[in-house]
């Protein structure tokens, strides 16, 4: 693969994540020598005014199905990169699209859809969390055949996604911000010094970090797992900024975390598929959307297959994706 990403096609680029990586995009697409989208017949027809906008910013519109392997495989032929925006419900469509790729020449760069918890957070209970599965598979088949030399894959990590987080709802459970009530529940121990971080991510932010990994020299983002995020805090000092954005205090409401676990229990229980959000909430006030204790970037060792530092290949990436303060990406997501 040439020192650059060039030619870019995305996909799931209509949908809620995908929607913001689309965007980011279309203003540079004259930095590229080519950008796409791949959109069924049904989305041209029902998205007219975001169709219409993809076309003026000098972008393709790609009409197609992604079931069916040969349209997939012809298209795909002509892009040096794949950007996957999948939603959870088609993610199991992955492993078939990353063979297609696979099968082409030269290698394919191809982004999954990773968006979302980091499925990797702790070695031990990582391989058992139910809303990991299907990425965990995406991983391990993308990974065998980037050892091979037949892909090189970038996955780009974030925390939670703040523009839901901060309003979670949890049936039984005051979680995140209520502005009708002036509450804001928090789940943990009152004591801020035994409260864990959370990094969380707004759908911007991860659109511009999208943007900046396929911007950069390829090889810094080559089999790269990147951990991306636009703030990293603990519960008490998240409510103290929603206070101080709106101008007036709000209600502590506190629970445990071993109340969240029952619930997450009896919804796993009762096959309840709300279950997926319990699980992630409990993830992340456990500790495990924490990116300050991380490195940015991971890489693939081919031959070991683990995942290695590289400070000196990493020290560049995403210096052109802004740090903002707190209060700024919370004025962002409620006002």
């Amino acid at each position: 693969m040439a020192g650059k990403l060039e030619k870019i096609l995305l996909i799931g680029s209509t949908g809620t994540i995908g929607y913001h990586i689309l965007q980011a995009f279309l203003p540079k697409v004259a930095s590229f020598k080519r950008v796409a989208i791949f959109t069924s017949q049904n989305t041209v027809e029902s998205k007219k005014d975001l169709i219409a906008q993809v076309k003026a910013a000098g972008a393709e519109v790609l009409v197609g199905d992604l079931g069916n392997e040969a349209q997939v495989k012809e298209t795909f032929a002509g892009f040096d990169t794949i950007i996957s925006a999948l939603g959870r419900g088609a993610l199991h469509l992955q492993p078939g699209l990353i063979s297609i790729a696979a099968s082409l020449t030269p290698p394919k760069r191809f982004f999954p859809s990773e968006y979302g918890t980091d499925i990797r957070y702790d070695p031990v209970t990582s391989p058992h969390e139910v809303p990991h599965q299907n990425k965990l598979k995406v991983r391990a088949h993308i990974e065998a055949l980037a050892r091979e030399g037949k892909i090189t894959y970038t996955y780009v990590v974030t925390g939670p996604f703040a523009d839901t987080f901060f309003i979670s709802r949890l049936q039984g459970l005051a979680v995140g911000l209520n502005i009708g009530n002036a509450t804001y529940g928090i789940v943990g121990p009152e004591d801020p010094t035994k409260q864990a971080k959370i990094s969380g991510t707004t759908y911007s932010d991860t659109a511009r970090y999208v943007l900046s990994a396929v911007q950069a020299p390829a090889e810094t983002t080559k089999n790269a797992t990147l951990r991306v995020e636009s703030f990293t805090a603990k519960p008490s000092e998240l409510l103290k900024s929603f206070e101080t954005v709106l101008g007036k205090s709000l209600k502590p409401i506190y629970s445990s975390l071993d109340e969240l676990r029952k619930l997450e229990k009896a919804k796993s229980e009762a096959k309840d598929p709300s279950v997926v959000v319990y699980t992630l909430n409990r993830i992340w006030y456990e500790g495990g959307s924490d990116f300050s204790r991380k490195p940015v970037a991971l890489y693939l060792d081919e031959k070991t297959g683990e995942d290695v530092e590289d400070p000196e290949k990493s020290k560049d990436l995403f210096k052109d994706v802004p740090k903002r303060p707190l209060e700024e990406v919370i004025k962002e997501i409620i006002l």
